[in-house]
């Protein structure tokens, strides 16, 4: 029976190229287990993962080998969750691939690995499933229970006095009571037997990770009770030193594969602090999306491969029950979507409503559930005549559900009647056809076409890599030192807005890397590295900039970007502490020894710093010491980069910068990005840790294009 099967948390991968594998394995656990997954998300919240380890009762994962992590030799967001199956006391089983290290996995019951090259002759570990499953069922009563309550473990200063009752309403309006237990773990009298008491009632906990106040042991305790935490650190305007977390507070696998900030809130106002908070309690709110059966398993499976959208569900306040239905489901299959109220990621207390008509033109479907509420809604109206607008076009797909009679006379394009349907139908057939736009979107007919020839005069079948050039001094520059290079002649789907020129960069042996150059727009790139990954799905992006030195060199290869900002024109610069993304390791390391090369972190802001010795720049520079450059570019863009790589969309990326000093000329500045580009153009040829796609293919190889045709 469906209800006999204990919940687990099942760990695959999102990679379009492991989706056999994956599914060679859903029908035996489908079989015992009530499979519940975390799809792939714009937030990544390690707390929601720790919430949802506790409400399952075991953990399966299936490891598939990464040749591009030279440490792991795997995901290491799978070594992640592992983790937090380790903290959460859950009962685990691993089924890795061949060849990778079972040091990750210490402490799992580890079957015996298997090759994918030949599943059919694989023997299901059925024993050790079984095992697996009687483990699972002490856990059962753990799994499911309602919302109970939360704990304010805050530090009594002036910030957190603040902040504590917009703290309590964000969280009771969630649904949990909350109580403040600082003083009560504060007591002397307070020993092992009573903390856990006090803690294992709680959902999760509200923590300053760093404030002197807090008790060092409360932090390892929660982790070792498996009570998940809020991480908070109160970073004040004025505090310039380099603070750093406790080691236990840290993932060096999360390291590895996302972005630090994850591990913490670092607030200094309430501005900041409220929307990063509101993320976290929208996470923590959703509930596991777990699989009926074998059949939903696959559908979600298989949909891992297909365009991410994002999709735009409109929809009228009269509707919304309808279109939380449809945004439940689209999660579950893994859609990435934007709805105003069930899935946004919009500021509260700002300008909002002016930001959400530009979220219209950042998507590539719009669905708009049209009903007489909502040709009544201003909003929605504007809505849809942007749409229509983007439509025409054919800068995107608009697909109107009509929910009323006559609905669909005020619309001027063919749509579909679903009124006659119960709301199960309904949301069947949106996101059956939203499902199908994707496909359609990803198909590589549809995808530009590349002038470029490759050895034995074929066409390259994909993009390897897409260097992102950070403004139109460097894109020119670039343009000029691109060898033989070629317009990108667009498509209806994929417009050439972004001056697409392909190109190859020649190897030793075997055909070239074949290479897409792009020039960031006007929001610092965010759209053109958007529509750049959708229209090509390379392996590899690039950044190729201008940067001011810190230390002497002719040009910088980044191991890490870290990001700063300033409160005010006249204040000094600030580190943000919760910026820090880890670049390609096996790019970064190849870059040692190369001439007037210098390789460490890369700390990017919004603004010229006019020279970095300067006195209002030495917080950052304290921050990070081993900063050796100093460029101006959108830091917004770099996160959406470390998205892009940890939900699957590119392999990983890399930064290359051209020395140039603060409010050099456009010749100089253009001089440094030739040298940059110059070092890309080195690495790729003779130094690059994977081959190029068309070899893959020639090979036999389960490479993306082989996976595409």
């Amino acid at each position: 029976m469906l209800d006999e099967r204990p919940a687990a948390y099942f760990s695959h991968s999102y990679d379009v190229l492991d989706r056999r594998v994956t599914d060679f394995f859903l029908e035996a656990l489908s079989e015992r287990f009530a499979l519940a997954v975390d799809p792939r998300s714009a937030t990544l919240s390690t707390m929601h993962l720790e919430l949802m380890m506790r409400r399952t009762a075991c953990f399966v994962a299936v490891v598939t080998r990464r040749e591009n992590q030279p440490q792991y030799r795997c995901s290491p967001f799978a070594v992640h969750e592992y983790g937090m199956a380790v903290l959460a006391n859950r009962p685990r089983l691993v089924i890795p691939e061949i060849n990778i290290p079972a040091r990750h996995f210490i402490g799992a019951d580890l079957a015996r690995p298997f090759n994918r090259n030949r599943l059919a002759a694989y023997r299901m570990p059925l024993e050790a499933l079984d095992e697996l499953v009687a483990r699972a069922r002490e856990h059962a009563d753990e799994v499911d229970r309602p919302l109970g309550a939360a704990a304010l473990m805050l530090p009594p200063t002036r910030e957190y006095a603040e902040a504590a009752p917009e703290l309590r309403r964000l969280i009771s309006q969630a649904g949990w009571q909350v109580e403040n237990i600082s003083e009560a773990l504060l007591r002397d009298e307070v020993d092992a037997a009573g903390a856990a008491t006090l803690l294992d009632r709680y959902d999760f906990v509200l923590l300053d990770v760093l404030d002197p106040r807090t008790p060092t042991w409360v932090l390892p305790f929660l982790q070792a009770r498996g009570v998940p935490t809020v991480r908070l650190v109160c970073h004040r305007a004025d505090d310039h030193a380099a603070r750093q977390l406790p080691r236990l507070a840290v993932s060096h696998a999360l390291q590895a594969s996302s972005a630090v900030n994850r591990h913490a809130i670092w607030w200094s106002d309430m501005d900041g602090l409220l929307p990063e908070l509101s993320r976290e309690i929208g996470r923590l709110q959703m509930p596991r999306l777990q699989f009926a059966g074998l059949e939903e398993a696959r559908r979600y499976v298989w949909s891992l491969g297909r365009d991410q959208g994002p999709v735009f569900l409109s929809s009228a306040q009269g509707d919304n029950d309808l279109a939380q239905l449809i945004a439940k489901e689209l999660d579950l299959r893994n859609v990435e979507h934007f709805h105003y109220l069930f899935n946004s990621d919009l500021p509260r207390g700002k300008a909002w409503e002016h930001r959400l008509l530009a979220k219209v033109g950042e998507c590539r479907i719009f669905v708009p559930l049209v009903s007489r509420h909502y040709l009544s809604s201003t909003w929605c109206r504007k809505e849809m005549d942007i749409a229509l607008e983007l439509s025409g076009q054919r800068r995107m797909r608009v697909l109107p559900y009509f929910l009323d009679h006559g609905a669909g006379a005020s619309v001027p394009i063919q749509g579909t009647s679903i009124m006659h349907l119960d709301d199960t139908a309904r949301v069947r057939r949106v996101v059956d056809d939203v499902d199908r736009a994707l496909t359609d979107l990803t198909d590589r007919r549809h995808r530009p076409r590349i002038e470029v020839t490759v050895s034995g005069g074929r066409m390259a079948p994909d993009v390897d890599v897409v260097v992102l050039a950070t403004g139109p001094t460097e894109y020119a520059a670039a343009a000029r030192t691109l060898r033989d290079p070629s317009p990108v002649v667009g498509t209806a789907e994929h417009p050439n807005r972004f001056g697409w020129l392909g190109g190859t960069v020649a190897r030793p042996q075997g055909s070239g890397y074949q290479l897409v150059l792009c020039r960031a727009g006007a929001d610092g790139g965010r759209e053109a590295l958007r529509a750049a990954v959708e229209a090509f799905g390379p392996e590899h992006v690039v950044l190729l900039g201008t940067a001011s030195a810190v230390v002497p060199a002719d040009v910088v290869v980044a191991d890490r970007i870290c990001g700063f900002h300033r409160f005010s024109v006249d204040s000094s610069f600030v580190p943000s502490l919760d910026r820090d993304y880890p670049t390609d390791p096996g790019v970064a390391a190849s870059a040692e020894g190369l001439p007037s090369v210098v390789r460490g972190t890369l700390a990017v802001g919004d603004e010229v710093v006019h020279g970095p010795q300067a006195p209002a720049f030495a917080p950052v520079l304290e921050a990070w010491p081993d900063a050796v450059a100093v460029g101006v570019l959108s830091v917004d863009t770099v996160e959406q980069l470390e998205d892009f790589r940890t939900y699957g969309r590119i392999s990983h990326f890399s930064a290359v910068a051209g020395v140039a000093p603060p409010g050099a000329e456009d010749a100089v500045r253009e001089a440094a990005t030739e040298r940059a580009f110059a070092v890309v153009s080195r690495l790729v040829s003779a130094h690059w840790p994977r081959p190029p796609r068309t070899d893959a293919a020639d090979e036999g190889a389960s490479g993306v294009a082989a996976a595409a045709d």
